[in-house]
């Protein structure tokens, strides 16, 4: 169909008017809605327009009451002092190990029984980097154990005034290392270190390692422990690991010790450690030594390689065993027996 040149003129300005129209009622219509936005009115029916104010509450608000806690035992927030100030050969005590945590409510229930408040010394950590606590560090693993339960059993032992000690397994750790490749012991060939049960390991001179280490220790302390033990504190003996330094090995972790317990200089967090080798650099450790797994054939010589050091708190054996020779020492047994 043919349209004449001025009927195309004709539809141009029916277009434009159209055009000026609608850009006016957009303009009336954002203008009305400011205008009638501080007289419209929600409830539960939709919203409504009250142009007189009747329906319009004024409300005062007000800063919510701080809850109380509850406590379901008062008497038990006054046992918290008698631990204070207490050795570990006082007070006596348990270890809990992440294969316990497996059963978190049998462990749970274990404590329960405990009558006194005494040293409670619990893994929260494995060797393969899981974690056995809800922790809120960036990249932390989580055990599949019942997390919660495992929560509920640090409340309670920090309510009822136990002297809690969190062990942590320091340079073993695979989900770190993969996750902060440049932190890891590397081989020739630019792959990563891995030990017989297939777990990589830190460097123990990293500036990042020690500080993600700091980091879980004040974590720790704000849920209430008292102490840190860091296990598998150690250079790998190994050849296949390619590290260049101007340090000896015992040398690099003697550094290490020092510049991760003066972190915590003057704060009321004790930094220790756990090992079972006679080599351990004590002199740079002022909190406790824990040897794990020895004889009571060796008590002795513990006693007088570890004894020297006068910047130690204690030495404590982790055992399980009913040797005399343990009787005399502080000793923190299994919660559960194997």
């Amino acid at each position: 169909m043919h349209i004449s040149y001025r009927t195309k003129i004709m539809l141009r300005k029916l277009l434009r008017v159209l055009l000026i129209l609608l850009a006016a009622a957009l303009v009336a219509g954002v203008v009305l809605t400011i205008y009638l936005e501080p007289y419209v009115v929600y409830d539960r029916d939709g919203a409504h327009l009250d142009m007189d104010g009747r329906m319009m509450q004024v409300v005062t608000p007000n800063e919510p009451a701080a809850q109380r806690p509850v406590i379901e035992n008062p008497e038990i927030i006054y046992a918290n002092g008698t631990t204070v100030n207490k050795t570990i050969q006082e007070m006596g005590g348990y270890y809990i190990t992440t294969a316990m945590l497996q059963d978190a409510d049998a462990v749970f229930e274990e404590i329960k029984k405990i009558e006194e408040p005494c040293a409670v010394m619990i893994q929260l950590k494995s060797r393969f980097g899981n974690y056995y606590y809800s922790s809120s560090i960036s990249g932390a693993s989580k055990a599949d154990v019942k997390i919660s339960v495992v929560d509920q059993i640090i409340t309670y032992l920090s309510n009822r005034g136990f002297y809690l000690i969190a062990e942590i397994p320091a340079f073993s750790d695979p989900v770190y290392a993969l996750d902060h490749q440049e932190c890891g012991l590397p081989m020739a060939g630019g792959y990563l270190w891995m030990d017989e049960y297939g777990c990589y390991w830190l460097d123990p001179a990293n500036e990042d390692v020690l500080s993600h280490l700091s980091q879980i220790a004040r974590e720790l302390a704000g849920r209430g422990f008292k102490e840190v033990a860091f296990s598998e504190y150690r250079f790998p003996s190994t050849n296949s690991i390619i590290y260049r330094s101007d340090k000896t090995r015992s040398e690099i972790i003697s550094d290490s010790v020092a510049q991760l317990t003066s972190y915590f200089a003057g704060s009321t967090t004790v930094v220790s450690f756990v090992s079972a080798e006679d080599d351990f650099p004590v002199a740079s450790c002022t909190g406790r030594m824990y040897v794990k797994d020895v004889a009571g054939s060796k008590v002795t010589h513990y006693e007088q390689t570890y004894g020297a050091a006068g910047t130690l708190k204690e030495i404590v054996y982790i055992v399980n065993s009913r040797d005399t020779r343990f009787e005399s020492q502080a000793v923190l047994r299994p919660l559960i027996a194997d």
